[in-house]
């Protein structure tokens, strides 16, 4: 009886402009699910590129090793950096350089992108911004003086993956291994130093060492990732974001408001159905079950189609 009636009614136009509504409401919303999943994976790709590490952990002090020998435990990679302000000198000419003392794992994330490629800050070289070449009048395989310590330039700074962006920064970018910085006796007391500690890792490994270290750490010291950090580029994430929850809340509204207009409609043409029913002996619980069997008909086939229009537009 429930599939003779709906089959009647599927027949009117007014019924088939509600089917329509529908498979386009559950078309929008999965389609847009889907758009949002996908883009939010790809800006959390591009933001560990930005920062070169899934988190990164700044202080102004050393932390303690023990706070780096569980993050190995729990599967985690780990590159440490120590950045400051130094002379340098090629001769007699001195440039004040903004130096990166990396490990040889950086980045772990993105790209160093040097010339020539591929080159890496080994022990007893380092790596050149093409400003600060210029600025001493040197090239790739000149040695250069990094405070007490004479070091060879093995390449030139092309791009750096957590570089971002700083208009004030005046000084050019030196980047040295780690094991060098005691040999220059840049780091004396008072010397401004900013510790960076990046790691890599799964998700779930992140977020339990995360929660681990929260509470140890001090004023000092800060946890942070690319959608909570307040450069330009983590406003541009959090506000991706954002843009990304309000186009399915509006989607959605103006799915439920074209549902509710096309059953307001299909409801007043019955009107005069439901009276004839009536009058022919038909009962509350019978015309209950007619109505129900069909929408839930209607809904069903609504939900198939536009699950299946939308996986096959998203296939690919």
């Amino acid at each position: 009886m429930i599939w003779r009636w709906f089959w009647r009614e599927w027949r009117q136009p007014s019924l088939l402009i509600v089917w329509l509504a529908l498979t386009l409401a559950v078309s929008c919303v999965l389609a847009l699910g889907s758009i949002s999943d996908r883009m939010e994976k790809g800006l959390s790709q591009q933001s560990r590129d930005f920062i070169a590490a899934d988190r990164v952990l700044r202080s102004a002090h050393p932390i303690t090793e023990a706070w780096l020998q569980d993050a190995q435990k729990q599967g985690l990679k780990v590159s440490r950096q120590l950045s400051f302000m130094t002379m340098t000198f090629a001769g007699d000419t001195p440039q004040l350089a903004d130096v990166k003392a990396t490990d040889l794992i950086y980045p772990l994330y993105g790209d160093l992108q040097t010339q020539p490629p591929g080159a890496k800050p080994e022990p007893g070289t380092v790596l050149a911004a093409p400003r600060l070449m210029a600025l001493l009048n040197i090239k790739v395989g000149d040695s250069l003086e990094v405070g007490d310590a004479t070091l060879k330039i093995a390449g030139e700074i092309i791009q750096e993956p957590d570089s971002g962006f700083n208009p004030f920064q005046t000084a050019p970018r030196l980047i040295m291994n780690l094991d060098d910085v005691p040999k220059t006796g840049a780091i004396q007391p008072g010397s401004r130093l900013t510790y960076r500690y990046m790691f890599a890792g799964s998700a779930e490994n992140i977020h339990t060492y995360g929660e681990a270290i929260k509470g140890l750490l001090k004023p000092d010291q800060r946890w942070y990732g690319m959608e909570d950090s307040e450069g330009a580029l983590g406003k541009s994430l959090q506000r991706s974001q954002q843009f990304l929850l309000l186009s399915a809340l509006l989607t959605l509204m103006l799915s439920i408001a074209a549902v509710a207009v096309a059953m307001g409609h299909y409801c007043r043409s019955r009107y005069d159905l439901v009276a004839v029913l009536k009058t022919l002996g038909a009962g509350k619980k019978a015309l209950r079950r007619l109505i129900i069997g069909q929408w839930v008909s209607v809904l069903l086939l609504a939900a198939v189609c536009g699950s299946l229009w939308q996986c096959d537009r998203f296939a690919v």
